[in-house]
């Protein structure tokens, strides 16, 4: 589990992965609220630091077995969270991958 605070995805994300894995997060598969679109445009903020800065709309990431994912969106969502799919784990040690 990553709270996404100061730090954003970038910073947040890795200290959940073991060794040998990344999370590689899509971008498109949850909404991004307007105000930070407005905030980007104002402060003239490129899209990498808007992710390493911001949590973008995602306050937590929770990392779990693909098999289980449906089971724990479901759970939350009867509970009144709004939860996404944002992307997978992966092979790799980069900890983070953010598709733009």
């Amino acid at each position: 589990i990553s709270h996404i605070t100061g730090g954003g995805f970038f910073e947040n994300v890795p200290r959940m992965m073991k060794d040998g894995l990344t999370a590689s997060i899509d971008t498109s598969t949850f909404p991004r609220p307007a105000i930070f679109d407005i905030l980007q445009q104002a402060g003239n903020i490129p899209t990498r630091e808007m992710y390493n800065t911001f949590n973008m709309g995602i306050g937590m990431v929770i990392a779990m077995p693909e098999t289980d994912a449906d089971k724990a969106l479901a759970a939350l969502e009867s509970v009144g969270e709004h939860a996404y799919r944002i992307g997978k784990v992966i092979s790799g040690d980069a900890g983070v991958e953010v598709q733009f």
